[in-house]
């Protein structure tokens, strides 16, 4: 009996520590598998508290880090199109609107943001795209 405990206890333990973020098996047995997004340094909870916290932490960060163009236009909107790499660093796809010192701008402050954890889906890191609007 206490072989079978023992057993059943490093079983469980085992299973606990393999377990992934963003994996989940319903009682149906349907496998679900999210992507988990990029966390920024100190963001926790659920996924979507992570992809909350990442935003909120990135918008924070480029607000703070960003030095405004001679040619800055109040009112203008900015779409920012980018990747978290898998190795939790920026890379800029695309930007458009606003004036050309504005899309600088705003391009810096990102390209200054702190490592951050890669995004996952299923415990293998991936490149996690990114659509992020500033309105000024």
């Amino acid at each position: 009996m206490k072989k079978l405990l023992l057993l059943v206890l490093l079983f469980a333990g085992v299973t606990t520590l393999m377990a992934q973020e963003g994996v989940t098996m319903k009682r149906s047995k349907t496998l679900k598998i999210e992507e988990v997004p990029p966390t920024w340094p100190g963001c926790t909870g659920s996924i979507n508290q992570k992809n909350h916290c990442l935003r909120q932490k990135l918008a924070t960060h480029v607000v703070k880090n960003m030095k405004f163009a001679k040619d800055h236009k109040q009112g203008a909107k900015i779409i920012v199109d980018m990747i978290i790499n898998k190795e939790g660093k920026p890379v800029i796809k695309n930007v458009n609107g606003g004036t050309p010192g504005m899309q600088k701008a705003v391009t810096d402050a990102i390209m200054s943001m702190p490592k951050v954890k890669p995004g996952n889906v299923g415990g293998a890191v991936k490149d996690s795209k990114l659509k992020l609007p500033f309105q000024f």
